[in-house]
């Protein structure tokens, strides 16, 4: 227990360290680019003092907490305390029932929400179902599960609470109740968010993350949120669990394979699953324990066992390996699941919706009228 706590507070201390100077070293040591996001590898040329005078260094002021770790103006912990009091009951039996029929249903909804998020915060815009319109019809989305659980628990929530608890609201807890669902310490939520309206194909498959991005590029993304080097490397621990198809894993495969960067027996293992089969084919995100959620996916980096490339390239940068190498210690799961809740709770409340600004729509999958 002793050793849990300090590790735990050895990488809370180093998350501080990464909100403060974007990356969880000190100035002198941290490599080029990693003090901000607006650039590559090369381009941490230091900018000007802004106050007057000689060269002479710039004082710290004082620290500055960052905007996600404020409350969100319009939710809260009690929101549907009087107007929907068993609207977390509703959701969570719902999510536990589904999960406890079909397990890889838990990563299907924590990456449903995390796609949601990508697009102009969790509004519930990946629901929207217009063929061929909506960004559940984008290539970003071709594989994402979990609407038609959605739209159960919504219809039971207007069934008991009629236009009450909106889609972004179900959706986050969902997520929440999936992941705590396979080991993720529970975390409380607070609610409030409202429907978006507008939901394009075009957008998702321009900002949701997909096997593609450098590490520059995903760190450009997860900044431009609000969020941390730390958040990018501590969420894409959520391939711990879940499956991806060979149709993804291919290319990246026959390149890491003639590079010498993929673990040989794993990569004969991918060659004899994908290599001659279809897309459409499934293969484990963590190959050593694919349904516990535990640290085993930062070890299997570090043996150049990552499944998809944006997981390797984690390892081969200078800004994120320390801290894959830090969760992947003996006896990190636990700090790492903690840390997960911790980032997932940040997740929910970026660019969200409230008060007038959105809607609470009586079907998940298509806006009011």
């Amino acid at each position: 227990m002793m050793r849990f706590l300090a590790l735990l507070a050895l990488l809370l201390l180093l998350a501080t360290s990464v909100v403060a100077n974007g990356y969880g070293v000190s100035h002198d040591d941290a490599p080029a680019g990693a003090n901000g996001y607006g650039g590559g590898h090369d381009d941490a040329s230091p900018e000007p003092s802004k106050g007057g005078g000689g060269g002479g260094e710039e004082e710290e002021g004082p620290y500055q907490e960052p905007a996600y770790e404020k409350p969100v103006e319009g939710l809260d912990a009690e929101y549907y305390s009087k107007t929907c009091p068993q609207m977390e009951a509703i959701v969570h039996n719902a999510v536990r029932k589904a999960i406890s029929h079909d397990y890889t249903l838990a990563s299907s909804l924590i990456r449903l929400f995390f796609h949601d998020f990508a697009v102009e915060g969790t509004d519930g815009s990946v629901l929207i179902d217009v063929p061929g319109q909506s960004e559940k019809y984008a290539e970003a989305s071709r594989t994402l599960r979990g609407f038609d659980l959605i739209e159960e628990i919504k219809k039971e929530l207007e069934a008991k609470c009629h236009a009450t608890v909106s889609c972004a609201d179900i959706l986050t807890a969902a997520a929440r109740d999936a992941a705590t669902a396979v080991g993720v310490p529970y975390w409380s939520l607070k609610y409030g968010r409202k429907d978006g309206k507008d939901s394009i194909a075009a957008e998702a498959d321009r900002l949701v993350p997909m096997n593609g991005q450098s590490v520059t590029e995903l760190i450009r993304f997860f900044q431009s949120k609000g969020l941390t080097i730390f958040d990018l490397v501590v969420l894409s621990g959520a391939h711990t669990i879940g499956r991806a198809t060979c149709g993804a894993v291919r290319p990246g495969m026959c390149a890491r394979r003639k590079e010498g960067t993929l673990d040989r027996q794993y990569g004969d293992f991918l060659w004899r699953r994908c290599g001659a089969g279809g897309d459409g084919e499934y293969v484990e995100l963590d190959c050593e324990t694919p349904t516990r959620f535990d640290n085993k996916y930062y070890e299997n980096l570090l043996h150049g066992k990552g499944l998809l490339d944006t997981d390797q390239s984690l390892v081969e940068d200078s800004r994120t390996k320390d801290l894959v190498k830090m969760f992947a210690k003996p006896g990190a799961s636990d700090a790492f699941v903690h840390l997960f809740a911790r980032s997932m709770r940040k997740l929910g409340e970026v660019q969200v919706l409230t008060g007038n600004e959105g809607e609470v729509r009586r079907k998940c999958s298509a806006v009011n009228y």
